[in-house]
């Protein structure tokens, strides 16, 4: 029998979260290493790491699940790579405004914002956010 060795990472203050890196689920060669590293990502990159997985036939509801979220975050930017994200962001961003696409984006927004928080504010500076495809200051 194939076993699947499970990963751990962390997304923002998320705690450890086992995921499946998809290289080795039923892997017919044993891990004989570890790798580790902390890769910066944006709350948008959060957002289109999950682009990915509706795209990939996950329903939205079931991201209502938070250990849930956390893990597909993980484990796609880990099998899908940062080409894969920039492209979903940049196709998020690409959707017509008033769209069922756009609202779906907006939704993934929302639901990384909740979990991660909207990022630093840096002082004396106002925060720029998306909308419409125009910058807007809040």
């Amino acid at each position: 029998m194939l076993v699947t060795s499970k990963a751990t990472g962390h997304v923002g203050t998320s705690g450890p979260i086992d995921f499946t890196p998809v290289l080795r689920e039923d892997a017919e060669t044993p891990a004989t290493m570890q790798m580790a590293m902390n890769v910066d990502i944006s709350l948008e990159d959060a957002a289109a790491a999950l682009w990915i997985v509706l795209r990939g036939g996950i329903e939205l509801s079931a991201l209502d699940n938070d250990r849930f979220t956390h893990e597909m975050v993980l484990e796609t930017i880990f099998a899908e790579g940062g080409n894969a994200v920039a492209a979903a962001r940049d196709e998020m961003n690409d959707q017509p405004a008033g769209s069922f696409e756009a609202h779906t984006a907006h939704a993934l927004r929302s639901r990384v914002a909740a979990l991660y928080g909207t990022g630093p504010a840096v002082a004396g500076q106002a925060r720029q956010c998306r909308a419409d495809r125009r910058e807007v200051a809040r």
